[in-house]
């Protein structure tokens, strides 16, 4: 399902699109970076971009948030602004954390706030009350006088994000926000996240290549080397691979059946999860492919994960002969 085609299908009041993305494209010389690439950020929702490293997101977000010229294609949005004509105006209306660090690490962190405060030009009655309210809720008061560069990790980017919230920006991205953090650390990133837009109306983006978080999104686009392979809510996507996705207990060392499984026209895929067997049908093979499985041992039918999802989605443009991934598979057999 094509999110241009459905933007705002998630319904509320907040359903409408705050940007919409048309044919975006990215080149660095010959490399195709971001290619063509269309969709809608609904506004007050959680909209995540996920793929892997090298996949196109951190590219495609800044080009959303003004930091990056595209080659092609437009960005429209907040108000019937354009991101590449109206840069600077764009800019104060989003925050923007990203995947690097963009702390001062020889300042101490209220050093570090009070200085994109001002960047943002907040009073310094509004920052003070910002920075109070922020470090509370993001449980760093206690280190407001320590240097930026002593902080861990974790607490490094907690402070990166409250820069981001200080001017209260009616979109914020966050750029893979829980690289390096530790499960409380996350936990409290998606708290917050969840605050912002369920009760305070904020669009967030947020990259990611952790599946479990992107499963926390209202509305998801997959990327694969610079291209959309997927788009939709988590329940859309997973509906991909409904009725084609099996589990089998082997009766035999898990790898055999693997390779058994493998070789049969009917399946598409088939791997390792946990001490069980994940099995992927062809669409129109259902019958056959069970057939083909019952010898190896017990088979139920599985819910697919968005990881499923995801790694049948690849396996697809793999096998499409008009993808890179199939000419380079190609070429390696010759």
């Amino acid at each position: 399902m094509s999110v241009e085609q459905n933007g705002g299908k998630n319904g509320g009041k907040n359903g409408d699109a705050l940007v919409t993305v048309r044919h975006l494209t990215r080149r660095f010389g010959s490399f195709v970076a971001v290619d063509d690439v269309s969709f809608d950020i609904p506004r007050g929702k959680i909209f995540g971009f996920l793929g892997p490293n090298g996949s196109g997101k951190s590219t495609t977000i800044r080009m959303l948030a003004g930091l990056l010229e595209p080659t092609g294609g437009q960005i429209t949005g907040l108000g019937g602004l354009d991101a590449t004509k109206q840069t600077e105006q764009w800019k104060h209306r989003l925050g923007y954390m990203s995947q690097k660090f963009s702390l001062y690490t020889d300042l101490t962190v209220v050093e570090n706030l009070n200085f994109f405060g001002a960047v943002y030009g907040l009073s310094n009655s509004v920052l003070e009350r910002r920075i109070a309210e922020l470090s509370a809720r993001l449980k760093f008061e206690k280190h407001l006088r320590t240097l930026t560069g002593g902080l861990s990790t974790g607490l490094r980017q907690r402070v990166a994000l409250a820069a981001a919230l200080l001017h209260e920006p009616e979109l914020l991205f966050l750029d893979e926000p829980t690289g390096g953090v530790d499960p409380r650390g996350r936990r409290m990133f998606w708290d917050l996240i969840y605050e912002l837009a369920a009760d305070r109306g904020m669009t967030v983006l947020v990259t990611t290549h952790y599946m479990d978080e992107a499963e926390q999104c209202d509305r998801l686009v997959m990327i694969l080397n610079g291209k959309i392979i997927a788009d939709g809510t988590p329940r859309e996507i997973k509906a991909g691979l409904a009725g084609r996705l099996v589990e089998v207990r082997p009766s035999k060392d898990p790898f055999v059946a693997m390779s058994e499984a493998q070789q049969h026209a009917s399946i598409e895929d088939a791997y390792l999860y946990g001490v069980t067997l994940r099995v992927v049908s062809a669409p129109d093979q259902v019958a056959q492919a069970s057939s083909a499985l019952a010898p190896l041992g017990e088979v139920t039918h599985a819910e697919p994960s968005l990881e499923d999802a995801f790694v049948a989605l690849v396996r697809q443009r793999q096998d499409n002969p008009e993808s890179p991934q199939h000419t380079q598979k190609q070429e390696n057999k010759r």
